[in-house]
């Protein structure tokens, strides 16, 4: 009997390794790419993906540029309690916000903050992002809205307060004097928002440079709503 419940039990935890592996191995791809598109620079922003099925998170370490991370630097994570269960870095200064989200969305699975050009002068103006031009197509979640949270120090539970009430309907958000940080039901998910939104913080800059932002009318908007939830995006 304790040799047939070994044979049952070896393979669940290979099962698992295999998981949390391949999900370090994503997190580094999406990580390279966001660096190489420009929308993060030095060793700023963070990114984490939940592990599927469990309470952890495996999470950027602090004062590693995207485009040096390897799968085994990310740092396993308690989401409950943030306690490092893996890892000898320190975690992102930013911790305390991706746990809280993924707490306040069950379905997330990856989390996404940059630091990006646009995002951060809109934000720091205090002018709210306004949906228009068609790359929206590509992140149609973001048509719900992306609200602009309450400006608090990097790292504090003050912000992470901030980004859950800002997101508590919403996908992504603009941070004052800071960036951005978009969600997804996976890190790839959640790295598209972060890039489209940045497009289309772009895209209102140039605008508001010669004339007044004019949104998509309402009715696409809910039509793109209701398209990404047809795709089964994080909506």
């Amino acid at each position: 009997m304790i040799l047939l419940l070994f044979r049952v039990c070896i393979p669940y935890v290979i099962h698992m390794s295999d998981i949390e592996q391949e999900l370090r191995e994503r997190l580094t791809i999406v990580g390279r790419q966001l660096f190489a598109d420009g929308l993060t620079h030095g060793s700023s922003g963070n990114i984490s993906a939940r592990v599927p099925g469990t309470d952890t998170c495996l999470i950027k370490p602090s004062g590693y540029r995207f485009c040096d991370l390897e799968p085994e630097h990310f740092l396993l994570v308690d989401i409950n309690t943030r306690e490092v269960l893996k890892g000898s870095a320190k975690p992102s200064i930013e911790t305390p916000f991706h746990t809280r989200l993924y707490l306040q969305w069950a379905e997330a699975g990856g989390v996404v903050h940059i630091h990006p050009k646009y995002c951060t002068i809109l934000s720091t103006i205090g002018e709210e992002l306004v949906i228009m031009g068609l790359d929206i197509f590509g992140a149609p979640a973001l048509a719900k809205g992306v609200p602009l949270s309450k400006f608090a120090p990097p790292g504090s539970e003050e912000l992470a307060d901030n980004m859950v009430a800002a997101m508590k309907e919403h996908i992504a958000c603009l941070m004052p004097h800071h960036g951005s940080t978009a969600i997804g039901k996976s890190i790839e998910e959640a790295a598209r928002n972060v890039k489209v939104l940045e497009d289309l913080a772009q895209l209102q800059y140039e605008v508001m440079l010669v004339g007044e932002p004019d949104p998509l009318p309402q009715s696409m908007l809910d039509m793109l709503v209701e398209r990404a939830k047809e795709k089964g995006l994080l909506v």
